[in-house]
């Protein structure tokens, strides 16, 4: 491409990534400078505070700035490393002030007196943690504080706002009561709200859905007038109770109690209904919450919103012989004998959002206590799964000094923290503050029987969790729009812990496939920015996706390797002292990690960046060729798309790492910010090759002209880290689903990779060529299993079915990656045969082969298998030790490929034989069957009002999301366009509508490879 400006390049730089500013630099530039400020421990802050320094924060806090959703501006911000610029003129950026330290005085008791407590030798004890530890002298106190911003609390009168409560109202404090009835599934409860009336009101509205208010009445605060409640009006659409008074509230501290009932509904949210069931067959109720992201409402009236923040004393009335939980540990229990019942009364929580609250109650019992840095962790599960809470705990502790460490905030409000594995349980985990819920899979595991796999997602849960207690719970989004601040980042924390916590895991080269899946969506039309408004409680259901999440945590990693990880640390204690127990936007954030960077020397226009990356939709690819001679480079830039647009003008602000190899041997790398379509960049001596993107960290993707690419590929291990290669299979498998690349091509570049010894590139390779499989038939089907054997039989061969003494994780994963593809895709007769006789060597010793080789013998012989296998693995599940076997053989039952067989496991979706939080992956993995498809979404239309009955909402969203896109013929695509037309999924437009433009690539791409694909495989014989 034509450059728009020419720079020319020194190359007399040192060899270190990070190169120092020239002097004559002086606008917001990169690269930067790495501080060397030596960091010491912050102190943790107790919650007793004097009244001056709350009074200080506060007076901070009111001054909040509103979010800007402006796209940024597009013009040069940045300078290049050791670049002369020919043409182009300096940046007219003004440089932002530094952000003040807000005036907190320390209280004596906010010193730090002695060392942090070592975890105790009794218990399961956290490893050393090499983390700096965060410069003390920078960063200002966490601070509780009660005030409540008025500036902002007449404001709303914008239509787009009225499904959100009148801020002339403030919660403080809510004293809690509940008493479920498990037999039949109701509950009754009151509370009383300690709040502030800001400006005289008639009326007072509260969040609620399905529960029934009794009676209600307010009184002042010290005990003075008081009203009953003259009517409750409800707006269901709203989710609002309204309570109208005779006279006005006037301004001052009022009390609001009420008593009430609600159900103990069974789609997993709010107030719900879970069981499980004994060895005997015995059924065994429960009572459990999950109150996020608007579900708190379901369970008593409140103010419902995150930015309504108050504290809460809870008491639950339950059976005798049942376990109750909440996020206080408990303080009191009496009973009643005329009841047979017993409150249990628990201590008071911090300031906290309403949807970090949390009530269980039910046959739970508790593992050993673990300490960690003074924090009292426990475990609890149902009887019988106490064994298998020893790594969750093992993880936990160490993530609590990690994180302590690392943000210079102690842990919050310390005392307690439960981890509670419930056997019904929609998503993944809920960070309840001191009370985290888990589904079972995610919580409980047997190191001696599970996969890497299985252990890995176990502990990058609970590190996510526990980075809430902080990014989330202590500090907390303004508003749902914000999510992305609590969801992002506690995933690039789970990775950070993780990779301190076991580096030679290399969670960071494995994070490629979750970033791959963000690059999937954000590929659409119909993808969204990272963060975009909510205007109404459904729509923020929607937003917990995969570009809230991966992309969010792509774009944190992306900023802190460019502006380095130190810079980056300084910014994020920052922001957490100022914020502590307060509520926050995005541009906080950005004013933490650019204090950070000018505390450190650098001018980095972090908030120009990131607005970029985060208030717009999509994602830029590179284009980089070499120039008219081997001394310069060409990168230019342009949105990528998979359905490509007819016009493009959006320009990104990249951070982009570059490696070059000269061809005198001369290696640098190099970083900058191309804020322009084109540049082109010229050395003075030639080029043997360049990596863009080094180091893999850039949410973008990578165009190498065909040289440029011959020369990586010429030796791709050698010249490509792990993470490099898979970037490069991962784009250019990209670029042929968006028709920019054949798949021949793509294939002939897979051949390179025979001898790849890491699992991430062979997992991408791998699930390309299943894609393509659903392409071939007939004939080409038979060439495309001998192209898959002939690819993966050497390094399968060299690995065998027994691992080293000393084999890494990787390398026990990428054996059962290659002999799964070999025993199903390739339909290899002797993998068939060696899958058969280790299955028969388990069932006698099920230490004989390698647990994570189980997982892809099971599918081997499912795929192969019989009704008499099917009925063997059924048995198997129900009666199995662990939650990660009872799925791996409950999930398998969908790779067989006898049309009985999977009528039977789709019924088995909808009949109650499946959890409802199972059934809905369950059918998605039916779905994915070839030989299941037609039948999969014949069913799910024939059964689309149990399934929505029966199945969590996200459930549904995501079963939907899923099967879609597997209906790439013609006829089913406009079946599935008719369907969705007519069959609205809750809180699910968004999902439906990008699933049904995945299923329009998958179209093309069938409609353009088939027959190329064809072609290309008769040559290869």
């Amino acid at each position: 491409m034509p450059a728009k400006k020419v720079a020319k390049k020194k190359t007399t730089v040192k060899k270190s990534a990070t190169t120092k500013k020239t002097s004559k630099s002086k606008s917001n530039a990169l690269p930067y400078r790495k501080s060397t400020v030596k960091t010491t421990k912050q102190a943790g802050v107790k919650k007793t505070v004097k009244k001056a320094t709350v009074k200080s924060s506060t007076k901070k806090q009111n001054v909040a700035k509103k979010t800007s959703t402006k796209k940024p501006a597009t013009k040069n911000v940045a300078k290049k490393s050791n670049v002369k610029k020919t043409v182009a003129k300096k940046s007219t950026v003004s440089k932002k002030p530094v952000a003040k330290k807000p005036g907190v005085k320390k209280s004596a008791a906010s010193k730090k007196p002695v060392a942090k407590k070592s975890i105790k030798a009794k218990t399961v004890s956290a490893k050393k943690v090499t983390t700096k530890k965060p410069v003390s002298a920078v960063t200002p106190k966490a601070v509780e504080t009660k005030a409540v911003k008025k500036v902002e609390t007449t404001k709303r009168t914008l239509a787009k706002d009225n499904y959100r409560l009148p801020q002339t109202v403030w919660p403080d404090h809510y004293q809690i009561t509940l008493q479920p009835d498990l037999e039949s599934k109701t509950f009754t409860g009151n509370v009383e709200i300690d709040i502030r009336v800001l400006e005289p009101t008639n009326t007072i509205t509260l969040n609620t859905k399905e529960i029934e208010i009794q009676k209600a009445s307010v009184e002042l605060a010290n005990g003075g007038e008081e009203q009953e409640v003259k009517t409750i009006k409800y707006d269901k659409d709203k989710q609002f109770a309204i309570l109208s008074f005779a006279k006005p509230l006037s301004v001052g501290n009022w009390k609001i109690s009420s008593s009430f009932s609600g159900v103990l509904n069974e789609k997993l949210k709010g107030f719900y209904y879970s069981s499980w069931s004994d060895e005997a067959g015995n059924k065994h109720p429960l009572a459990v919450t999950q109150f996020e992201s608007t579900d708190a409402r379901r369970a008593f009236p409140c103010f419902d919103e995150p930015e309504f923040k108050a504290t809460y004393d809870v008491a639950l009335v339950v059976p005798k012989n049942l376990a109750a939980l909440s996020n206080g540990r408990a303080i009191a229990e009496d009973f009643d004998p005329a009841t047979g019942l017993k409150t249990v009364r628990f201590k008071k929580t911090m300031k906290m959002s309403t949807y970090l609250l949390a009530f269980l109650v039910g046959d739970f019992v508790s593992s050993k206590a673990v300490t960690a840095n003074g924090i009292e962790l426990r475990a609890w599960t149902v009887p019988g799964r106490e064994n298998l809470t020893k790594f969750s705990l093992e993880v936990a502790a160490f993530t609590i000094d990690y994180f302590e460490k690392y943000f210079g905030v102690d842990y919050p409000a310390p005392d307690k923290c439960d981890l509670v594995a419930i056997p019904d349980f929609a998503a993944g985990a809920m960070e309840n503050k001191d009370c985290i819920t888990f589904r079972e899979t995610a919580l409980l595991v047997d190191e001696k029987t599970a996969t890497h796999s299985e252990l890995e997602r176990v502990a990058e849960v609970v590190m996510h969790e526990l980075a809430h207690m902080w990014f989330g719970d202590l500090v907390t989004m303004r508003w749902w729009n914000g999510l992305w601040l609590n969801e992002a980042f506690a995933t690039f924390m789970e990775m950070k812990a993780l990779d301190t916590y076991k580096p030679e895991w290399k969670v960071w080269d494995k994070f490629g496939l979750s970033r791959a899946a963000a690059f999937r969506v954000d590929s659409l039309k119909s993808t969204h920015p990272i963060e975009c408004p909510v205007h109404r409680a459904e729509e923020a259901q929607e937003l917990f996706d995969v570009i809230s999440y991966q992309k969010g945590c792509s774009v944190l990693y992306q900023i802190e390797q460019f502006i380095g990880e130190n810079v980056f640390q300084k910014g994020i204690n920052y922001y957490l002292n100022k914020h502590s127990y307060g509520n926050t936007e995005t541009h906080d954030l950005w004013d933490g990690l650019e204090w950070g960077c000018k505390n450190s020397g650098s001018e980095t226009p972090v908030r120009k960046i990131m607005d970029n990356w985060v208030f717009t939709a999509g994602h830029p690819i590179l284009t980089v060729s070499e120039g008219k001679d081997n001394n310069s480079l060409e990168i230019g830039q342009k949105l990528f798309r998979f359905l490509a647009p007819k016009t493009s003008n959006e320009i990104y602000q990249v951070p982009v790492t570059m490696k070059l190899v000269f061809a005198d041997g001369e290696k640098k790398t190099e970083k900058f910010v191309l804020n322009k379509k084109n540049e082109t960049i010229i050395y003075d001596k030639p080029i043997k090759y360049v990596v863009v993107n080094a180091s893999g960290s850039g949410f973008y993707r990578v165009s190498y002209s065909p040289a440029l690419v011959n020369k990586l590929l010429s030796s791709p291990k050698e010249n490509l880290s792990v993470i490099e290669r898979f970037n490069l299979v991962n784009d250019s498998w990209a670029a042929t689903k968006a028709g920019f690349m054949t798949a021949s091509n793509y294939l002939d570049m897979v051949k390179l990779f025979v001898d790849e010894d890491d699992v991430s590139v062979w997992q991408i390779i791998t699930s390309s060529l299943n894609s393509l499989r659903f392409l071939t038939s007939g004939e080409s089907r038979q060439e495309f299993k001998h192209f898959v054997k002939t690819l993966c039989k050497t390094k399968a061969k060299e690995l065998g079915w027994t691992p080293g003494a000393h084999e890494s994780s990787q390398t026990k994963q990428l054996r059962a990656v290659l002999i799964e593809a070999l025993g199903m895709m390739a339909e290899d007769q002797e993998t068939y045969e060696d899958a058969q006789k280790a299955f028969a060597s388990w069932k006698t010793d099920k230490a004989s082969i390698d647990s994570n080789l189980l997982p892809a013998i099971v599918n081997i012989l499912a795929y192969h298998g019989d009704e008499k296998l099917y009925d063997e693995y059924l048995s198997i599940s129900k009666h199995a030790k662990t939650p990660q076997e009872t799925l791996r053989f409950l999930y398998a039952l969908a790779q067989f490929r006898n049309p009985h067989l999977l009528d039977k496991t789709m019924t088995s979706c909808v009949n109650g034989d499946v959890r409802t939080q199972d059934a809905p992956f369950l059918f998605i993995m039916i779905a994915n069957n070839e030989i299941a498809i037609p039948a999969a979404w014949k069913f799910l239309q024939k059964n689309w009002e149990a399934m929505i009955k029966a199945y969590p909402d996200t459930g549904v969203v995501r079963l939907c999301s899923s099967v879609i896109p597997t209906l790439d013929k013609e006829n089913l695509e406009r079946e599935a366009q008719q369907f969705f037309a007519k069959h609205k999924v809750k809180s699910g437009d968004m999902a439906i509508s990008q699933a049904l433009e995945m299923l329009r690539v998958n179209v093309l791409f069938r409609e353009r490879e088939t027959k190329n694909i064809a072609r290309y495989l008769e040559v290869q014989k």
